[in-house]
């Protein structure tokens, strides 16, 4: 049976990875050669490029659909989530409430606000006992509705309460305001789409937990907070194989029902959560490429078109809501994309680029020749803008030939897609090549001038381990799929 699994193993997908992956490296290395501080980035990517092989084969030999028995629902899952959310969510406020100067408040400071914590989680318990012993067996259209009638006016009572409160009045009732709306939501949800079940699946539990840790203890770089482990490991980077077998299991569960709207919501919702926490930390690229997994995988499910076409209708009706929540940061980026003019300093990198590639001609000007990269006008040369370093120093076929590569291997992979032997495996692939194909047209467009500067990596080209380990580990995934598409005789 190994032996069988393994003949199915695609070696040229293998052979592709590790020969992008190698050019990479000889990329990295020139353009970080005589860079004080990264200097030996590409030894260091070496390692990443072994280690990342053998992380593949490892997962390779390991029986993808293991991965559904991970996520075997525990329902009592849901409400020791939402209670402790609650719990932190009162944390969180108080803190917020403290001196600055006090940077390490005493338990004493949270004294007050222990029977809000234990009121929040009662509450959190009581719907769900609702729903196991209720909610969950009705049937009747009109009980159901009336059910969600209550439970929204209630929100409403509860909410034109909050605005008739005395700012003294509404921070003493704070804390047991934020138990009481995380329950209220809660029963609303056991009432209509059901997200909330998700949340009995320890494989998605998981991600959040390691996303909200991030806010706690998590390692500050360049004006975001996504690392942990002194920088070795970035939740974000994690999230996106996560959450591609998170939703393939939720979509392959319910694919009788993506003709319904419902499902579509609710795996919208799924995604919704983690996308949120990344885009806090901050990091708008990791979110859009949640929201690109979302939409390549719900495609595949086989979503109707006009359910698809209406999602999209109401995402650009919500675009000046979503631009006037955004960073300013990200303002001034996409900015700065409609009006390079509007502020050279920052279009400083992307007209470099733009040189760069300009200058590499057909054959480009030599490993290690570039003048833009060599003398340091090009910035984050070896991770955002390693394309352009490729196009200046080995010219358009040097470039042709890594997308090429990058082509192939989608190729190979949308081949697994199609010959699966379940919807599982065929999403998973799916969403794997989601990633790849959205993260190559941001950065290669961003290095072209054809899209806004963002931090997102060119898949197994550009420096970087918490992105390369994680694809790698997809990739593992993929080749599982490839190995075991032929059903055995006495399945």
């Amino acid at each position: 049976m190994a032996k069988r699994s393994w003949r199915n193993f695609d070696y040229l997908l293998l052979g592709a990875l590790l020969l992008l992956s190698v050019y990479g490296v000889t990329m990295v290395y020139s353009a970080t050669i005589n860079t004080l501080g990264v200097e030996d980035a590409a030894r260091r990517q070496l390692i990443f490029v072994a280690s990342g092989a053998a992380l593949l084969l490892l997962t390779a030999s390991v029986d993808y659909r293991l991965l559904e028995i991970a996520q075997h629902p525990f329902a009592t899952l849901t409400p020791i989530v939402l209670g402790l959310a609650a719990v932190g969510s009162i944390v969180t406020w108080q803190l917020g409430q403290l001196p600055d100067a006090e940077t390490i408040p005493s338990l004493q400071a949270f004294g007050p606000d222990i029977p809000a914590m234990v009121a929040a989680a009662g509450l959190v318990a009581v719907v769900f006992f609702a729903d196991r012993l209720w909610i969950e067996q009705i049937d009747l259209i009109l009980t159901r509705f009336v059910t969600v009638l209550v439970t929204g006016g209630i929100i409403v009572a509860v909410a034109l309460f909050v605005l008739r409160l005395e700012p003294a009045q509404l921070s003493a009732l704070t804390p047991y305001l934020i138990g009481i709306g995380i329950a209220l939501l809660y029963l609303l949800d056991c009432s209509t789409l059901r997200i909330t079940d998700i949340l009995r699946n320890p494989i998605y539990v998981l991600m959040l937990t390691l996303l909200g840790t991030t806010f706690i203890v998590g390692q500050v770089a360049g004006g975001a907070q996504r690392w942990l482990g002194a920088g070795m490991v970035q939740p974000s980077e994690l999230s996106k194989i996560m959450m591609i077998v998170v939703l393939a299991k939720f979509l392959a569960d319910r694919e009788e029902r993506m003709e319904q709207i419902s499902t579509v919501l609710a795996s919208l919702g799924v995604v919704a959560v983690p996308a949120l926490l990344i885009y806090l930390q901050p990091d708008l690229g990791t979110a859009l490429t949640l929201a690109a997994i979302w939409l390549a995988m719900i495609w595949a499910a086989r979503v109707r078109l006009r359910h698809l076409l209406l999602l999209i209708g109401t995402g650009i009706v919500a675009l000046p809501l979503v631009w006037m929540n955004l960073e300013n940061y990200m303002r001034q980026r996409l900015l700065l994309f409609v009006n390079p003019s509007g502020d050279p300093d920052s279009y400083f990198n992307v007209y470099h680029a733009l040189v760069s590639i300009g200058s590499g001609g057909w054959t480009g000007k030599g490993l290690t020749q570039g003048t833009q990269s060599q003398l340091h006008f090009l910035r984050v040369r070896h991770t955002d803008f390693i394309f352009a370093v490729t196009a200046e120093e080995l010219g358009f076929l040097g470039s042709v030939a890594m997308m090429g590569l990058l082509v192939f291997i989608l190729w190979r992979i949308v081949r697994v897609a199609e010959r699966s032997r379940d919807t599982f495996g065929r999403l998973i692939a799916t969403g794997i090549a989601a990633v790849i194909l959205f993260q190559s047209v941001i950065n290669i467009g961003m290095n072209l001038g054809l899209m806004p500067v963002t931090g997102i990596p060119l898949p197994f080209f550009s420096y970087g381990g918490s992105s390369f380990l994680t694809l790698m580990v997809g990739m593992g995934l993929v080749e599982s799929v490839a190995m075991r598409h032929k059903k055995l005789e006495f399945d």
